[in-house]
């Protein structure tokens, strides 16, 4: 999977961080492999502010600063990462896609941001999230398949 991402600009969902900054699920190692290989340069690696919300759940509910700090630090220091705002534009493309396909609006906003930042895919686990605006989707592979 990490060889049809080469080259390509990938949008990243908020499950795949999830996954990597907990590693207590079966998708903990794919989630590794993935941040691994964008941080190596094998891919543009871009996610949404949104996402980063999404992600900091977690942590504020845990109460715990040094998760909040470490989590936060995370997103401002990983320099192969492209964090971007969410567009008048987006929100708008966010809600056709919700209208039309019935994805969720998260989701919508999350391939609409991906379109306007010029990805090729949204990699994801999210089963709800489908293709739109000249964006794929893939699906982030599970341990053992």
């Amino acid at each position: 999977m990490l060889d049809s991402l080469a080259g390509r600009r990938v949008y990243i969902d908020a499950n795949v961080f999830i996954y990597f900054l907990d590693q207590l699920t079966t998708h903990a190692d794919a989630a590794t492999a993935i941040l691994e290989a964008a941080a190596a340069g094998r891919f543009a690696a871009v996610t949404g502010q949104a996402v980063v919300a999404e992600v900091m759940v977690g942590p504020y509910r845990q109460g715990d600063p040094l998760v909040i700090r470490k989590v936060k630090e995370f997103f401002a220091s990983a320099v192969w990462l492209d964090v971007v705002d969410h567009p008048a534009q987006a929100f708008d493309d966010a809600a056709l896609l919700r209208a039309t396909s019935g994805m969720p609006f998260i989701d919508a906003l999350h391939v609409s941001t991906a379109s306007l930042s010029r990805c090729d895919v949204v990699l994801t686990q999210d089963a709800r999230m489908k293709p739109g605006l000249g964006v794929d989707v893939v699906t982030l592979p599970v341990a053992g398949r």
